[in-house]
């Protein structure tokens, strides 16, 4: 995997990011940004789902106007994360918080779905005690992810 990520790091692309001084620094600023919004969006969805914030407001209404952001976010999140990556190879994907990072990714990423797509397409469904519990058992572990996503973004730097 080292001889690859060496190779990457030789390559046009990851040298004019290499190379060009404001590149680096525009593209993590644009991740954090995006970051900024899926994190708020998110949050917004498990605030809700826990009875914490917007509870005149059906849940399908709040998803509706959330999902969009957490979509489009995290696709910038994709690109530019790829992007970053070329530019410098080495620098995070071998790092354990890098890997960390990932994994709590996709699993937040698979509650977020569960909470907006599921949980809203059956409004009635959730009404049961059970169901209630188990939706606000995974909006608190949503939220949990995301607080570690942040920190383990954070580490990759200062490992």
């Amino acid at each position: 995997m080292q001889s690859f990520l060496d190779w990457v790091g030789t390559t046009p692309p990851s040298q004019l990011l290499q190379t060009v001084d404001w590149i680096i620094p525009s593209l993590q600023a644009v991740h954090i940004i995006a970051l900024a919004l899926v994190f708020t969006s998110a949050m917004v969805l498990d605030l809700r789902v826990l009875g914490v914030a917007g509870r005149t407001q059906p849940f399908g209404d709040v998803a509706r106007r959330f999902a969009g952001s957490i979509g489009w976010g995290l696709l910038v999140l994709l690109v530019t994360g790829v992007i970053l990556m070329i530019g410098e190879p080495t620098r995070a994907i071998l790092k354990l918080f890098f890997q960390l990072k990932m994994l709590a990714v996709v699993i937040v990423g698979l509650i977020t779905w569960w909470l907006a797509v599921k949980v809203r397409r059956d409004p009635e469904g959730w009404a049961s005690p059970e169901r209630r519990a188990g939706a606000k058992a995974l909006a608190v572990a949503s939220l949990a992810l995301w607080v570690l996503i942040i920190f383990f973004g954070r580490w990759i730097a200062y490992t």
